[in-house]
C-alpha cells in the first residue's frame, strides 16, 4: 500500500481515516493533522488511486487528454503531466489530467495543499482544483479551484469558487456564478521554483493561500446558492489544458513540451 491510500475504511461519502500521521500545520489560526497524502514516491501513478481522464475537454481547450506515458509520468518523487504539440485525436496537442474521482476518496472540510512548479508560456493552463463526489449535474455541488494558471502571466496565480446562483431557473452557464481573485508574486516566477497552494475549508468558509499568504476568503454566507453545495466530500483534480476561454491559446512562441510538475498532494483535517 502506497502513501497515496487512504489509511482507513470508507462510507460512500465519508472518508474515516483510522490512522493519523502526527504531522501538523498551522494557518489561518487553526491547527491541522495530516490524514492522506500522495508523495509520488513510486515510479509509477498509482492508478488505483488516481484516474485518467482521456479523450477532449470542456472551455473551448485545445488538448486532447490521455493516459499515455508521455503525458503523465512519476520520476524522482516527482508528478510531470505534461502537454505536447501533436496531433491526436482531433486536436492539436496532448496533455493529461488525473482525479481521486471515485467514491471511497473525497473530504468535506480541512487543508488541501500542494506544492507544485508550473510550466510557463502562452497557452497553458493548469489546475488542482476540487469537485463534489455527488453527480447532480454541475455547477449544483459547487466547485473550488485552489490554483489556476496562465501560462502568459508567470507570477500570478489565481482561486474561484463557483455555484449555482439562489433564485435562478435557466441553463447551467446562464445559473453559474463565481467568486474569484488573483495574487502576483514580486520575486521568481512561478514557473522557476515550486511553491504551496492550499485551501481550508470549515464550515463557515473557505480561504486560499499561496505559500503563507492568504489572498482570498469567501464566507458561506457571502454565496447565495441553489442547490445546498459544499454539503458532500469533494474530491482532488490536477490538470494542465492547452487553451480556452481562460487565456490566450498558445502560438509560436510557446515552448513544447511543458509540464506542471507537483511534488504532492495532502489533506490535513482539525
Amino acid at each position: 500500500m502506497t502513501r497515496s491510500r487512504i489509511l482507513g475504511s470508507a462510507t460512500p461519502l465519508l472518508i474515516i481515516s483510522l490512522f493519523i500521521v502526527s504531522s501538523c500545520v498551522q494557518d489561518n489560526g487553526q491547527e491541522y493533522t495530516l490524514v492522506w497524502s500522495e508523495e509520488f514516491e513510486e515510479n509509477s501513478i498509482d492508478r488505483e488511486t488516481w484516474v485518467h481522464w482521456e479523450g477532449p475537454a470542456y472551455n473551448n481547450e485545445l488538448q486532447y487528454y490521455t493516459d499515455r506515458p508521455e503525458n503523465s509520468y512519476v520520476e524522482d518523487g516527482v508528478l510531470h503531466l505534461v502537454a505536447q504539440r501533436e496531433a491526436f485525436g482531433g486536436k492539436e496537442y496532448t496533455s493529461a489530467r488525473i482525479s481521486t474521482d471515485s467514491t471511497s476518496i473525497g473530504w468535506q472540510y480541512g487543508r488541501f495543499e500542494a506544492r507544485i512548479r508550473m510550466p510557463e508560456g502562452k497557452g497553458f493552463w493548469p489546475a488542482f482544483w476540487l469537485m463534489p463526489m455527488r453527480d447532480d449535474g454541475w455547477p449544483r455541488g459547487g466547485e473550488i479551484d485552489i490554483m489556476e494558471y496562465r501560462g502568459n502571466e508567470p507570477y500570478t496565480t489565481s482561486a474561484a469558487v463557483h455555484f449555482w446562483v439562489g433564485g435562478c431557473e435557466g441553463t447551467s452557464l446562464e445559473c453559474r456564478k463565481y467568486i474569484t481573485d488573483t495574487h502576483t508574486v514580486q520575486s521568481a516566477k512561478l514557473s522557476e521554483s515550486f511553491n504551496i497552494y492550499a485551501l481550508e475549508w470549515d464550515e463557515s468558509g473557505l480561504h486560499w493561500f499561496l505559500n503563507e499568504t492568504e489572498f482570498l476568503h469567501v464566507p458561506f454566507t457571502d454565496i447565495d446558492a441553489r442547490f445546498d453545495p459544499f454539503s458532500t466530500p469533494f474530491y482532488i483534480i490536477l490538470n494542465l489544458a492547452v487553451g480556452g476561454n481562460f487565456l490566450p491559446n498558445p502560438d509560436e512562441t510557446t515552448p513544447f513540451p511543458q509540464a506542471l510538475e507537483v511534488d504532492y498532494v495532502r489533506v490535513y483535517k482539525k
